[in-house]
């Protein structure tokens, strides 16, 4: 097992790391008013555009192909809809999901349950998974099931280094993913 101390910290100091959390979670209060359920339905593509690039969203050729509509639609589906968390995530993010946007992955519809909620839901990415790794948390598990089931499994794991590392919310574990990615590559 891995020096989980190590993959917990963060240097504040970090030129990457503020440039990842001003792209990221700077706007965090003025996107979770975007997604109030009063104020989808005015919701344009431009507001949606910024939600989708700070999500890590590259493909915006292929995003910008989703109505308006059908974006307010999923939006509402994945943050509002009363049926259990990991239905709303499958069909918002499996590649036949009702709801799922083209040029969207997993990493989007997570990233705006973190933005509506980041004391409950984490955003789900590369690095996420990597940092699960070096954790020693990464379950087989989450590699066969329905994506509805494996988002909870993520969750829960994501939820143990939150516990561990003392962060407040799953902002700071995205943070702690990211930077857990980098001294990787490094």
């Amino acid at each position: 097992m891995p020096d989980l101390q190590e993959l917990f910290t963060l240097v504040e100091e970090d030129g990457r790391l503020q440039a990842y959390r001003r792209k990221k979670w700077q706007r965090s209060e003025e996107f979770r008013g975007w997604l109030q359920q009063d104020a989808l339905e005015t919701l344009d593509l431009t507001q949606a555009l910024e939600l989708y690039r700070a999500s890590g969203g590259r493909d915006t050729v292929q995003f910008k192909t989703n109505s308006i509509e059908d974006m307010r639609d999923g939006f509402d589906f994945l943050l509002y809809d009363n049926i259990k968390l990991e239905g709303r995530f499958d069909e918002c993010a499996a590649p036949d999901g009702a709801y799922r946007m083209a040029g969207a992955g997993k990493e989007f519809p997570s990233y705006l349950l973190c933005l509506s909620n980041p004391g409950l839901f984490a955003v789900w990415n590369s690095n996420a998974a990597g940092l699960l790794k070096q954790a020693g948390l990464l379950r087989g598990s989450m590699k066969r099931s329905p994506i509805g089931i494996r988002y909870l499994d993520m969750l829960e794991a994501l939820n143990q280094v939150r516990s561990r590392s003392g962060r407040r919310d799953f902002r700071e574990i995205d943070e702690l993913a990211y930077k857990a990615a980098q001294r990787k590559r490094s």
